[in-house]
């Protein structure tokens, strides 16, 4: 099964959700940065557009530059939610 934009979004919505919640539970900085680099891996292995339309790749290409500034956040930061 293919994601389309739709479920891709959702799907990264709720890892974020769900590693923020374990950030806060478990009080470690690092399921965050994990939950970063999973969504931007995700948006880089499998760019998607919204509508469905098919991706020039200059678009397939800003897609995954921005599924590696996830992935640079994820990496370079430490979110401290509790």
């Amino acid at each position: 099964m293919k994601l389309n934009y739709k479920h891709q979004l959702i799907l990264t919505m709720v890892i974020m959700l769900l590693f923020n919640l374990l950030n806060t539970l478990f009080q470690q900085w690092i399921f965050t940065s994990i939950g970063y680099v999973l969504c931007g891996l995700i948006w880089v292995v499998h760019p998607v557009m919204i509508g469905g339309a098919t991706p020039t790749e200059k678009q397939i290409l800003a897609i995954r530059l921005a599924g590696g500034v996830l992935i640079l956040i994820g990496i370079f930061t430490r979110s401290y939610l509790y």
